[in-house]
């Protein structure tokens, strides 16, 4: 009887030291920080306050500087509530077609925006949020981009060199959307003991659009321009230029992916051509794309890119440029990134250069390449 008597008292000795503790941990649930007028607050789904300066929030992404943790990319799925100091200038979705920037402070409350500017509170979805921006923002901050390189050289009896490079850069604002590309190719090989090489592949390509966006997910792309050169297929120089619509389908802090459709004009220079033949050619096109940009886990992320155009005979029928990329973090910005690239042309121009045997040169439909490189962010 004696012990467990005991065994009850120490039961209840063990509980009554645990109430503390217990009490502690509602009492940080319910912790709120005071009124601020220096410093914006965030609290993260864990739990956790950060105190500092909202910068931009756009495509589900908060910038939030903390003055010991520096400039915090954070998704927005991450963030529970966000409260301002002073007033923040934000887009909201009102219709389908239609979008509004309001200004005022600034409080996120789970699923609710309240936004108070003197003695008018406006209330609506989270949902409906598409951007934040602080009172003043730099211009740098709307741009980033990335630069990748890969090498391969090979010594002996034969000598070879590749080179691939590929640049992005974006700048991106509420209402605006630039995005320019650069891929460019070049390989040579040399035999033993002679002094001539023999070039195998050397092509650019440097496209861009702009886009304005009419609402929160539909927009109009101005322009749609790109310069394309490669002599093994037998184009020495190709311009285009197109305008059309586009819709983001997705756009979350992890995944992105639009599509669009749209109608230009392209001019080609061709680098060699049968007797007879024009040197050039020109045709109106009509041209469709879509671009899905996902962030697998935090260090992995996948790019698909493909453009499509439907032209005349004469300039190919059918064309499109096709890339797939896996990017992996290796450290701080820099990554490691394999990419596959498919061009094709349904009906290439015929060649006017002959191989040794006297035979024209047959131009082929598909290019085909892998790359692996290494990428820088910025």
């Amino acid at each position: 009887m004696f012990g467990f008597k005991r065994t009850v008292f120490s039961l209840a000795a063990v509980f009554c030291l645990s109430l503390p503790s217990i009490a502690d941990k509602e009492a940080w649930k319910k912790f709120v920080p005071p009124e601020d007028k220096k410093f914006d607050w965030i609290q993260l789904n864990s739990g956790e306050w950060l105190k500092g300066e909202i910068k931009v929030m756009y495509s589900y992404v908060l910038e939030f500087d903390s003055d010991e943790l520096g400039l915090l990319e954070l998704d927005m799925d991450d963030v529970k509530l966000i409260r301002s100091c002073d007033n923040q200038r934000i887009m909201v979705e009102k219709g389908r077609r239609e979008t509004e920037v309001l200004t005022g402070k600034l409080l996120i409350d789970g699923e609710k925006v309240h936004l108070t500017e003197g003695e008018t509170v406006k209330e609506f979805k989270r949902a409906k949020l598409v951007s934040i921006a602080a009172g003043a923002t730099r211009e740098r901050d709307n741009w980033s981009g990335s630069f990748s390189i890969g090498a391969t050289a090979r010594g002996g009896n034969t000598e070879t060199f590749d080179a691939t490079a590929m640049v992005n850069i974006k700048r991106r604002t509420a209402m605006t959307r630039l995005n320019v590309d650069y891929l460019g190719n070049y390989s040579e090989a040399m035999t033993s003991g002679k002094n001539d090489s023999d070039k195998t592949a050397n092509n650019h390509r440097v496209s861009g659009h702009f886009d304005w966006f009419l609402t929160s997910r539909f927009y109009w792309q101005i322009v749609n321009a790109e310069y394309y050169s490669d002599p093994f297929v037998n184009i020495r120089d190709q311009y285009s230029a197109s305008t059309g619509l586009g819709y983001d389908l997705i756009r979350t802090s992890k995944t992105e992916w639009t599509v669009n459709a749209g109608a230009g004009y392209q001019e080609t220079r061709f680098d060699s051509v049968p007797v007879n033949t024009p040197s050039h050619s020109d045709s109106a096109f009509g041209s469709v794309g879509t671009r899905l940009d996902h962030e697998i886990n935090g260090d992995l992320d996948f790019l698909y890119d493909y453009s499509a155009r439907f032209l005349s005979e004469e300039n190919g029928t059918y064309t499109h440029h096709m890339l797939a990329k896996l990017s992996y973090e290796v450290i701080a910005d820099f990554e490691i990134d394999i990419s596959i690239i498919w061009d094709r042309i349904e009906d290439p121009a015929p060649s006017g250069d002959v191989d040794v045997n006297g035979n024209p040169v047959e131009v082929k439909q598909n290019d085909y390449q892998l790359v692996v490189g290494i990428a820088y962010s910025f």
